[in-house]
């Protein structure tokens, strides 16, 4: 309450404005003879820094000093802008100011009350003082007459006021992003590259294949045996060099592969498959064997098909899941892959439903200026041009990822990697000697036992929550692959020619591509409406319902001889496959993983780490090949897919019941204990936004606490 008085020397090298340290001052100037004034405009301050006193050079009279003019206004940072009192002083005061020369009184025993004024001000005032302070003009009268001392200035707001509901939502949503901008942007650039170029080969894949000689029947012996041992012999390379090499040698030498097969096949291969296939030796080998067989003949004959399948598999593999994972978990932080990750999901699922675009337009709608016969591979090319700009982008973003994670270490994630790098050589070169001693004396090599199907069958087979997990994974798959390899025959007769097929296929992909972003936004609505249980059980339902509604009908179909591509009813066949198809997949990255991997947290330590290591195995192996194995032997048995379509609803309804089985007992054990966690972690949420609402809270909670009410935030605390 003390005031502050500076004096201000009018002098050409002193003309300071008046400043204090206060947050704010009424500056008050006696002088006779003062008018009026406004303050003036200084863009780049605040509005008391704009109202800077600068008082003439020189000496005033004692009888009649007019033309002094003054400004006053001084304000902290923190209380905002303040308001600039102007004084009008009686003539009687210009001898007392004349003596004074030029001394400024700050009168401080005024700045509580303003500041109370301020803070209590309504909010059209705050809007008008935030205008003030992006460029309006403030306009301060004072007038002669009787005006308290403490009276408010008026101000003139500029229109634009504060606004910001929606924009403040905004900014609280993409808070936990900043300072990550700069990490997230050229991760998920990469990402998205990887995810479009293997959403292109994905339908590609099929495409030729399933339009080749041989049909959708050559898949299950591709998945047997070329998917699975070239990507066996992938990650035994990776593995064994990566180590020596190390991983982003090993990154940009797998890129380089794939680019450079998919470039030979594009230009190469493809032009010349006619050639390069020996389809009629086939027919001739064909009608020499069980009818069953001739889909791994087909493998033989179309064997640039089979190589650029097998290639497209193993880009998702070993470019997406090994490589990228790799990379990101080398370069991310753990606490920042929390926010990272799951916006790399949803970018995944943008680049699918963009390339499923992008094969629409081209397979369908794009028509080349070329002979019939030539579309076709007109189209290939351009398709395959993406792909191939898509890995320049990748290769381009990595080397930045990694010069700029270089460049935040400062070198010592370098050296820390050249003397991992040159330990495992010792280790790798000291193991490779201790074997060749060992067998030179005629022991065992020595190693470390490794974890294979038969450890993992015998860990799931000794806890029942590993075990309800393995047969929810193994289910999933097998019935995935029974489903794929009938609808995808169906969808052969439907479109026979490679545009027709791709095009369809396009729309597949973004419909997949949008059902899972929209259900990935209804994930925590529906687990809070039908429970951890209803939504880990909605995957096995919407199989188990529309696979008898799909296979029933093709199974009336083939009996009444309308699978044919001139049926009217095929097509409604062909687009209900479809939506279970996009349902399935979508319900499989939306909710089905996220409430698998929930499990895993109410389990012990043994069983989250050896558990989802065999489920793991059990689910990749099992499933895919397992499916392709029963596939065999039905082709075998029936001779076609059409013909064994009664087994495969067998089957695929079986499996499912198994997975339905492994939902009901797993909710049993562990049910009400996830839905309870769910529920904690949803109220926590809660609780922790309630809590930064602002002092008002605090003390209505502290309040709640001291009288003994219940209003402790429990949710928050647990």
């Amino acid at each position: 309450g003390r005031p502050h008085r500076h004096r201000v020397k009018h002098d050409r090298r002193e003309k300071a404005p008046c400043q204090s340290s206060c947050q704010m001052a009424t500056c008050t100037a006696t002088a006779a003879g003062v008018r009026t004034g406004t303050a003036p405009h200084h863009p780049g301050r605040s509005l008391a820094a704009r109202a800077a006193l600068t008082p003439r050079r020189g000496t005033h009279a004692a009888a009649g000093v007019s033309g002094a003019r003054t400004a006053a206004g001084a304000c902290g940072a923190r209380a905002g802008p303040a308001a600039a009192t102007f004084a009008a002083a009686s003539s009687s005061a210009s001898t007392s100011a004349s003596a004074r020369g030029g001394e400024f009184e700050f009168r401080a025993s005024n700045l509580a009350l303003l500041l109370r004024r301020r803070r209590r001000r309504d909010a059209s005032a705050a809007a008008a003082a935030a205008a003030s302070d992006r460029g309006s003009t403030l306009v301060v009268r004072a007038s002669s007459s009787s005006e308290p001392p403490d009276a408010a200035p008026a101000s003139v707001p500029d229109g634009t006021g504060t606004g910001g509901g929606v924009l403040g939502t905004v900014r609280d949503y993409f808070k936990p992003l900043n300072g990550l901008w700069g990490k997230l942007i050229p991760m998920a650039t990469m990402f998205y590259w990887m995810a479009f170029a293997n959403g292109i080969l994905d339908a590609l894949k099929d495409t030729l294949v399933v339009t080749a000689f041989g049909g959708a029947e050559q898949i299950p012996y591709l998945t047997v045996y070329a998917v699975l041992p070239t990507s066996l012999a992938f990650v035994a390379i990776f593995a064994k060099f990566s180590a020596r090499w190390g991983r982003e040698k090993l990154f940009y030498l797998f890129l380089g592969s794939f680019m450079a097969f998919f470039a030979v096949f594009t230009l190469v291969l493809y032009p010349n498959a006619a050639a390069l296939h020996p389809v009629a030796f086939s027919l001739q080998l064909a009608a020499s064997l069980p009818a069953g067989l001739a889909g791994g003949v087909a493998v033989l004959t179309n064997w640039t098909y089979s190589l650029f399948y097998v290639s497209s598999e193993l880009w998702g593999d070993v470019m997406l899941s090994l490589l990228f994972w790799g990379m990101a978990n080398e370069t991310t932080r753990l606490q920042d892959a929390g926010i990272i990750y799951p916006l790399l999901g949803v970018g995944a699922n943008v680049a699918q439903a963009s390339s499923g675009a992008l094969m629409k337009f081209v397979s369908g709608t794009w028509q080349p200026n070329v002979p019939a016969g030539e579309v076709w591979g007109v189209k290939l090319r351009l398709l395959m041009g993406v792909v191939m700009m898509c890995g320049v982008g990748i290769a381009s973003t990595h080397a930045y990822i990694m010069h700029k994670a270089a460049r935040e270490d400062g070198g010592l994630k370098a050296a820390a990697d050249a003397a991992a790098a040159l330990a495992a050589r010792d280790q790798w070169a000291a193991d490779e000697k201790d074997d060749a001693e060992r067998a030179a004396a005629g022991k065992k090599p020595s190693g470390k036992p490794k974890t294979g199907l038969v450890d993992a069958v015998q860990y799931v087979l000794r806890t029942p929550e590993v075990l309800c997990l393995a047969i929810m994974s193994v289910a999933q798959g097998l019935s995935s692959i029974l489903f794929q390899v009938a609808w995808k025959g169906q969808l052969r007769i439907l479109h026979p020619s490679p545009q027709a097929y791709s095009a369809f296929m396009g729309d597949v992909q973004l419909a997949s591509g949008v059902l899972t972003c929209l259900l990935m936004l209804m994930a925590p609505y529906l687990f809070k409406k039908l429970g951890w249980a209803g939504t880990l059980a909605v995957t096995p339902k919407a199989a188990c319902g529309l696979g008898w509604a799909f296979f029933g009908a093709s199974i009336w179909m083939a009996k009444g001889g309308f699978l044919v591509q001139q049926s009217p009813l095929l097509p409604a066949l062909v687009w209900g496959g479809s939506v279970l198809y996009v349902i399935e997949r979508a319900a499989k990255f939306s909710l089905f993983k996220p409430a698998e991997e929930m499990v895993y947290i109410t389990l012990n330590e043994e069983s989250r780490t050896k558990g989802k290591a065999a489920v793991d195995v059990l689910g990749a192996q099992v499933g895919k090949t397992g499916g392709s194995f029963l596939q065999q032997g039905l082709l075998l048995a029936f001779g076609s897919i059409v013909a064994a379509l009664p087994c495969l609803m067998l089957g695929h309804t079986s499996i499912v019941i198994m997975w339905l089985w492994a939902v009901k007992k797993l909710d049993n054990m562990h049910g009400a204990e996830l839905q309870m966690m769910h529920n904690g972690e949803a109220g926590a949420g809660a609780g922790a936004g309630a809590g930064g609402s602002g002092e008002r809270d605090e003390r209505d909670e502290e309040t709640a606490a001291a009288s003994g009410g219940g209003g402790s935030p429990a949710p928050a605390a647990a």
